[in-house]
C-alpha cells in the first residue's frame, strides 16, 4: 500500500509574470519549471528520471502525456514526483520508496534518485512566495536546470543543477509543485 505524504500545491500564488507558463500534459503529481522556457510542444520540464523506466540519474525532461504509448508502464509516470513538506523530500511517484537526493562530488548530473532515508541532501525547502526549491542544509543553493536544451527522442531535456540561488536568473530555478 503506497503512504499518501503530505503534499504541496501551488494556487493563487503571487509571483514574477512569467514569461510562458507550461500547459503540462502529465497527470499529478509533478514538479515542473514555472517557465516553459523551449520546450517545443509548451508541456515544460518536468523532473524525471536519465533514460527509461528506473535509474539512479536525474535530470528535466519533457513532461510527458499521461497517454502516451510506450511500452512499458514506469515510463508512463517517470517525470511524476511529489514534494512532502513534512520530510522536506522529493518522492518518485513511479518508483515507491526512492527519493532526489543531491550529489556535490558531480558536475555533469548532480541529483540521483536514491532509496528515501534521513539523508541531509534528500532535504530541500520549498519556498512558495519565490518558488525555489533549496537545499535545506545549505539555503544558498537552489534546485535548477542548464540553460542548455537537448534533444532527447521526441522530446527535449536539460541538465538538472545546483545553483547558487542569487546567482542564477530566476526562470532557471522557479518551480510549480502541483499535487494529486
Amino acid at each position: 500500500m503506497r503512504a499518501t505524504p503530505f503534499l504541496c500545491v501551488l494556487v493563487g500564488l503571487s509571483a514574477p509574470a512569467l514569461a510562458d507558463a507550461p500547459q503540462v500534459p502529465t497527470d499529478a503529481p509533478y514538479i515542473v519549471l514555472s517557465d516553459n522556457q523551449d520546450e517545443p510542444n509548451g508541456y515544460g520540464f518536468c523532473i524525471d528520471t536519465v533514460g527509461r523506466g528506473q535509474t539512479e540519474l536525474l535530470q528535466t525532461h519533457s513532461c510527458k502525456p499521461a497517454n502516451a504509448d510506450r511500452a512499458r508502464a514506469d515510463q508512463d509516470n517517470d517525470t511524476r514526483f511529489a514534494y512532502d513538506a513534512g520530510t522536506m523530500q522529493i518522492i518518485s511517484y513511479a518508483f515507491e520508496g526512492y527519493c532526489m537526493q543531491a550529489l556535490l562530488a558531480g558536475r555533469r548530473n548532480e541529483f540521483a534518485l536514491l532509496e528515501c532515508s534521513d539523508h541531509p541532501r534528500q532535504k530541500f525547502v520549498y519556498g512558495a512566495e519565490d518558488q525555489t526549491l533549496r537545499l535545506h542544509q545549505d539555503q544558498t543553493l537552489c534546485v535548477g536546470v542548464s540553460d542548455q536544451t537537448e534533444a532527447a527522442g521526441p522530446w527535449v531535456s536539460r541538465a538538472l543543477l545546483l545553483t547558487n540561488c542569487d546567482e542564477t536568473g530566476a526562470p532557471l530555478i522557479q518551480w510549480s509543485v502541483v499535487a494529486q
